[in-house]
C-alpha cells in the first residue's frame, strides 16, 4: 500500500482528467460539430486544471448527474493543481541546499543505526546544527521526523554515488557517517569519496561495518594508508555486545570452574558475542559455547565451523560444540541441550540473541516453565531492541514467579547501539 501511495494524485489527475471530458462533452456546454466539439472538450478539461474554467464558464443549475459532476470537478481539479504547486514549493525551492552550506554533518543511511544517529546529532551537537540525510528508500518509516526538522535536508537517493555526496555539498561538510549495514555500500561510497575528492582539512569520516572478519582486515590494510587517516570505522553492535559482556565478566555471573554459554540464535549480535566470548584471555577449557539456531544465518557459514576452533580456524580457549540446527522452540532442541549439560555443575548463561523481542523473551518463559532442569537453572538474557523493556518486564513478572524472573535479564540492545554510536562519534553520551 506504501508503493501505492505515491501515484493517488497522477490517477487522480487523469480521472478527473478523463471525466471532465467526457461531461464537457455531454452537458451542451460544447457548440459546434463532432471534430470540433471532441477538441473543445479536450480543451475545456484541460482549463480546470489550469484557469479553474474562468474562460469556459460556470456549468448551469446542478439538476442532472452530468451538471452535477461538472460542479465537482471545478472545484476538485484546480485542488490537485495546487497539490502539485506545494510539493514543488517545498521539494524543489525550499528543500533545496543551499550552495553556501558548510560545517554541516551528512548522514546516509536511516535505517536502524541512522535512525539512531539522527536522534544523537540533535541530542549531542547544537541546536540548529545543519544535517543533509540521503536515503533512497521512498518508504522508510523515519523519513516524517526528517521532513519536519527545519534544519535538515533530505535527498532520496543512492549515497554510494559521488554526485549524490557533491550534491549534499560533501567538499563543505564537517562530518560525513555511512551508517548502514550494507558493508559493500558503505565501503563503495567511502572508496568512491576518497578517490575523487581531496581531504577536506577538520573533516571526519565515520563507516560502519558489520563484517568483523572484514573490519580487521581493512583495519591492517587499506585504513592505514595516509589517504584513510581521517576515517574512522566502527561497529554498533560490537561495542554493545563488549558493554553486555563486561558486565557479565564483572557480576557474578561466571564460575570459577567453568560457564557454559548457550547462543539462542545466531546472527550479527550472537556473532559478536561469540567473538567477546572467544577472544576473553580468561576463558578455559572448561568453559563451553553450544549454539541453537533454527536455519543458517546470511554471511555465517556455521556447518563448516571445526569443532573447537573459532569461525576464522583459530584455536579455542573453550569448548566449542557443534552448532545445532534445530527449531529453538521444540522440547527436542531443549533434549539435545539437556544431553550436553549432563553432569554440569557450571553456571549456565542462555542468550537469546534473534531479532524478536516477542520471541526471545516467549523463548525463555516457555523454558523456565516447561523446559528441562538443567535449562531452567540457567540465566537467560533476552536480547531487546524496542524501547518498551517496561512493559516486557511487565510481561514476565505475569507469566513467572519472582524467583523465576530473577533469573531473566533483558538487554535494552536499542540504548547500548546509542551509547556505542555516542562514543564511536562523538566521543561519549549525549
Amino acid at each position: 500500500m506504501r508503493r501505492l501511495g505515491r501515484f493517488w494524485k497522477p490517477v487522480m489527475v487523469t480521472l478527473v482528467f478523463l471525466l471532465g471530458f467526457a461531461a464537457f462533452l455531454h452537458s451542451g456546454m460544447v457548440p459546434g460539430d463532432t471534430p470540433e466539439r471532441v477538441l473543445r472538450a479536450l480543451y475545456y478539461a484541460l482549463s480546470l486544471f489550469f484557469l479553474g474554467g474562468l474562460d469556459i464558464g460556470l456549468p448551469g443549475t446542478p439538476s442532472s448527474p452530468v451538471t452535477i459532476l461538472l460542479w465537482l470537478l471545478y472545484f476538485l481539479a484546480p485542488v490537485l493543481t495546487a497539490g502539485y504547486v506545494y510539493d514543488f514549493i517545498q521539494k524543489k525551492l525550499l528543500g533545496r541546499i543551499p550552495r553556501g552550506l558548510k560545517g554541516h554533518t551528512i548522514l546516509c543511511g536511516l535505517g536502524r543505526n541512522g535512525h539512531l544517529i539522527y536522534e544523537l546529532i540533535r541530542e549531542t551537537l547544537p541546536r540548529g546544527h545543519k544535517l543533509v540525510v540521503i536515503e533512497k528508500s521512498e518508504t522508510n518509516p523515519y523519513l516524517a521526523a526528517v521532513r519536519k526538522d527545519p534544519h535538515a535536508w533530505l535527498i532520496q537517493n543512492d549515497f554510494s554515488r559521488l554526485p549524490v555526496l557533491e550534491s549534499a555539498r560533501i567538499k563543505r561538510a564537517r562530518r560525513v557517517i555511512f551508517s548502514t549495514n550494507l558493508d559493500l555500500d558503505n565501503l563503495n561510497a567511502l572508496m568512491e569519496l576518497q578517490s575523487h575528492e581531496p581531504a577536506v582539512p577538520g573533516q571526519s569520516v565515520h563507516c560502519h561495518l558489520g563484517d568483523l572478519e572484514m573490519l580487521d582486515n581493512l583495519q591492517q590494510t587499506l585504513f592505514r594508508e595516509e589517504v584513510y587517516k581521517r576515517v574512522h570505522v566502527f561497529n554498533g553492535y560490537q561495542c554493545a555486545t563488549r558493554q553486555l559482556y563486561q558486565m557479565l565478566t564483572t557480576g557474578p555471573f561466571l564460575g570459577k570452574e567453568g560457564t557454559v554459554f548457550i547462543l539462542f540464535g545466531y546472527g550479527r549480535f550472537a556473532h559478536m558475542l561469540f567473538s567477546h566470548i572467544c577472544s576473553d584471555p580468561s576463558r578455559s577449557g572448561a568453559d563451553e559455547i553450544i549454539i541453537v539456531t533454527q536455519k543458517m544465518a546470511s554471511g555465517y557459514d556455521l556447518e563448516r565451523m571445526p569443532p573447537g576452533s573459532t569461525r576464522e580456524g583459530r584455536p579455542a580457549p573453550c569448548r566449542i560444540h557443534p552448532p545445532l540446527f534445530m527449531d529453538m522452540h521444540h522440547h527436542a532442541a531443549w533434549a539435545q541441550v539437556d544431553r550436553l549439560l549432563a553432569g554440569n555443575r557450571r553456571p549456565v548463561l542462555a542468550f537469546l540473541c534473534r531479532d524478536n523481542d516477542i520471541a526471545n523473551l516467549d523463548l525463555a518463559i516457555s523454558i523456565k516453565l516447561k523446559g528441562p532442569k538443567s535449562l531452567k537453572k540457567a540465566t537467560f538474557i533476552c536480547r531487546m531492541y524496542a524501547e518498551t523493556v517496561s512493559e516486557l518486564n511487565d510481561m514476565l513478572d505475569h507469566r513467572l514467579t519472582p524467583n523465576q524472573t530473577r533469573d531473566v535479564l533483558l538487554f535494552p540492545l536499542q540504548a547500548e547501539l546509542k551509547r556505542a554510536f555516542a562514543t564511536e562519534i562523538f566521543g561519549g553520551m549525549p
